[in-house]
Order: C-alpha cells, then structure tokens, then sequence
C-alpha cells in the first residue's frame, strides 16, 4: 500500500494541531519517558489517533501497539514522538519520512549539546528531504492547550491560558509546567526547543503571532544560531503580540556555561540587549518579572497615556510604590482640584489627596469600590495601581471583590488597565489567589505590581515607535 500524501510545504500546524501521533518507543513501564509521554497524551484529552510503536508490546494503557512506525498501514501519522536512544534516531527518522510523517519531535538527546554536530546534521539532511520539521532533538516535548495535547514527560495538568513560551532549558521548562499552575499562570503552549536543529526561536515566533489562542509570547533563551533571522520574525511579531525574552548567561562564565549547555551561540550579552530593543522586546531579569509582566499585558488593556494614580491604604507601602514607579520611569499624575472635590467625599479628612491617594487603614470594601470608580470613569487617568496593606479589622478578599468588580466594568469597555497588590499574611494572599483565578492582575508585593503597570507602558512605547499606536492621551 502506497504511503498517505501530503502538503509539499507542511506548516507546524502537523506539531500544534495534529490529527494523528505516533511515539516511537512507547514503553509499558511507568516512569520511562515513553510510557510518561503516552500516558500524558490519554490524560490531557488529546481527541486524535495515538499509535504507540513498541516491538516487544501489545498493548500499552489500552491502546494497540505496533512493531514499527511502517507497520501504521493506510493511516495517517502528522506527527512523530522520538524516544529511543541516539544511535537509532536517524534510522527511525528515515522511516518517519517514508510513511509520510510531516513533524517529528525528538526527545533524544546526545547530538550537538555533546559535540555530535554531524550527527545532528544529518537528522536535518533527512528531515528536508521528506519535508519534515523537526523539533529538537534534546527536547522534553511541547504542551498545546487548544489541542489538548500534551506531548512531553512533565506534569500531567498544566492550566491553560493566553502564553506561549518557548523555553531553551529542558529541566526548567519542566519545573515551570508545574509552578505555573500553582501560580495561576496559565499557557496557550509550553515548547522545549532542545537544540533547535531546524525549528527555532523565528519559526515558533511566526506561528505564535498568528495563533488567535496566544496573545504574548515568553521565551527562555541561552542562545541563537540565527540572530538576524530571530531579529526579523521578533519586530513583525511585535506589532500585534508582545515578545518577552529571560536572556540568561549575562556573565563571562554564565555564556560558557549556556554554550555547553545547549551548543548555541550565546554572544555577547550588549549585542543581545541591543537587538533585543530594536526588535521591540521586552528584557526580563528573572523568572518572576517575566511572569508579572505577562499576567499584566495578558489581563489588561494598553494604557492610552502614562498618567498613573495610586490608591492605597497604608502611607508606607504607597511610598515603596512611588519609589519604584520613580525607579522604573512611570509618571505619577498630580491630582487636579476637581478630583480631590469628588475624592473628599470617600477619604477621611486625616488622608491624603495626593498621589499616591491614601485612604488610610481603615478603607473597607465599599471606600476601595467608590474611589476606584471614580478614577476609573477619569480621561486623564491612564492606569491605576490599587495597593491593600493588611489589617485587623478589613477582611482582604472583600477589598479584592470590590477591586475585581470595578475592574471588570472597566474591562467591558477597555477603559484603562489595573494592577493590585495584596500585602500581609495568609488572608492577603488568600485574596491576591482569589483575584489571580478571575484573571487579574493581582501580586503580593507593591514592587511586583508596580513592574506589572511598568510592562503596559513599555509595551504602550513599543507600539508608539513603531506607529501602531495613536498618540492620543499621550
């Protein structure tokens, strides 16, 4: 029987959204990369076919078991999980191509991380010639949550959300699949790019900027082999979604290390910085800030100015805040006399009217309600950061519903974008959770949510200079 025939320019379409999928190595025993893998695809509620190829089995979790990937007859195979030691990858990729196969995902490692370039030049050579694409090798796998295909050995849940990250470190990504979930940071895609043989950072870019299920994209990157090609594919991107890069190996020794990690290039780090704002990317410095940046990006609208208010409860965290906006650039509005009128109405008179606006300690659900409706329905407030310091007598998650119901009217109409912070013990955090599970931005420190605001202006700057945006309320 003749093999299936397909597009001769397939998209990655055949690794993100495939009908059919083959693992090549499929194990029966709990714990093996191929049984964790296959064991995933069933848990995630993947809809397609999953041909398990294993010679020595029958069945493995319920499913048929084939000898080798040839012996799929008549069926289709869009995509091809390779788990099988390295000295049989390339035998196994020809005979990928052969069938038909349009992508294959190559969990093995062993090839260029280790100095076995020509090796894994040869997977390419034969990928192309099938017109394959390949993902890896030296991967984990990839995540899809419109799919629900989850393609790796890493946590069986992960939450869904609006992110795709492409992630160059394997055991990173792994433990992100998981602290992602507890931090209520959902993904659209998790992809471990391994070594990037031939799908690479640029790729994973042009097909994110085009998914209507991601809206920004984060990538952990130790190197490039492409810059100029990464360069390009970035500032188109950029024009609808933003691009986030954690650029590790800053140091001397920290660009060593990511180049025997991976066999990229990692560079000089000011080249990287430079291209990175010329693209339009956002440079976070750590994990955390990344994540903040987005849960504030994916959750609010874009400022249509820089003039920024905050409201608080406690003198002291609303200076932590005024420090950091200085710090980061961010524009502290002067209340004009006419807010300060309608605000006498809601602050004591032992208050301050001033930015930042300070209700003092003891602000309830109904004094957070009214004042932020109040700056929320001003043209020349452009963001809010609404900060609650914990107290004895105000219960946190009442402060965080009436901060989520003012929000949310806001959102109905895109108004402005809003950035709260819980700070306390376990009750403030029980509401900054509480917030997080709706879809705010919520934060339990006054820095972390004043960086969340920081990441909407940058991202309003972005799209200014490269004309996509209106200068009105600049």
């Amino acid at each position: 029987m003749s093999s299936p025939q397909y597009d001769s320019h397939p998209t990655l379409d055949a690794v993100f959204k495939p009908e059919s999928i083959a693992v090549v190595g499929a194990s029966r025993t709990p714990g093996k990369i191929g049984h964790e893998i296959l064991r995933n695809l069933k848990l995630s509620g993947y809809a397609g076919t999953v041909y398990p190829i294993n010679p020595q089995a029958g069945h493995i979790l319920g499913l048929k078991c084939f000898a080798r990937i040839e012996d799929v007859r008549g069926q289709k195979v869009d995509l091809a999980v390779i788990a099988l030691p390295a000295q049989l990858v390339q035998q196994t990729l020809e005979s990928c191509g052969r069938v038909g196969v349009r992508a294959v995902i190559i969990i093995t490692s062993g090839f260029s991380e280790v100095g076995k370039a020509e090796e894994e030049a040869k997977l390419v050579e034969i990928a192309r010639t099938y017109k394959m694409r390949i993902i890896g090798p030296n991967t984990f796998g990839i995540f899809y949550a419109p799919s629900k295909l989850n393609c790796t050995f890493g946590p069986n849940y992960v939450l869904s959300g609006k992110t795709a990250f492409i992630t160059q470190s394997g055991a990173l990504g792994l433990a992100l699949m998981s602290w992602t979930t507890e931090e209520k940071y959902g993904v659209s895609s998790i992809v471990s790019i391994g070594n990037k043989s031939d799908v690479d950072d640029a790729d994973l870019i042009e097909y994110f900027a085009q998914d209507e299920d991601t809206k920004s994209i984060l990538i952990y990157m130790e190197g490039l082999k492409d810059g100029k090609r990464f360069y390009e594919a970035s500032k188109e991107a950029v024009k609808k979604k933003p691009i986030i890069v954690i650029k590790s190996g800053r140091s001397q020794r920290g660009a060593t290390a990511a180049s025997s990690h991976t066999g990229s290039i990692a560079g000089q780090d000011r080249v990287y910085d430079a291209a990175f704002k010329g693209a339009g990317i956002l440079r976070a410095d750590t994990m955390t800030q990344a994540f903040d940046w987005l849960q504030a990006i994916n959750e609010n609208p874009i400022p249509q100015g820089e003039n920024i208010m905050i409201i608080t409860n406690g003198g002291g965290i609303g200076v932590l805040a005024t420090d950091k906006c200085e710090q980061l650039g961010l524009k502290l509005m002067d209340v004009p006399e006419d807010l300060k009128a309608q605000l006498q109405e809601t602050v004591p008179s032992y208050g301050s009217l001033r930015n930042p606006i300070d209700l003092t300690a003891n602000a309830d659900d109904e004094t957070y309600r009214r004042a932020l409706s109040l700056l929320m329905h001003r043209e020349d407030v452009h963001g809010i950061i609404a900060l609650f310091c914990q107290t004895a007598t105000i219960d946190p998650s009442l402060v965080a519903d009436a901060i989520a119901t003012v929000d949310e009217g806001a959102k109905a109409t895109r108004s402005k974008p809003l950035t709260a912070a819980f700070v306390g013990g376990h009750l403030s955090e029980v509401a900054y959770k509480r917030m997080l599970e709706k879809r705010f931005a919520a934060y339990p420190t006054t820095e972390r949510c004043v960086d969340g605001m920081y990441a909407l202006v940058a991202r309003r700057r972005e799209l200014l200079s490269a004309g996509l945006l209106s200068l009105q309320g600049h």
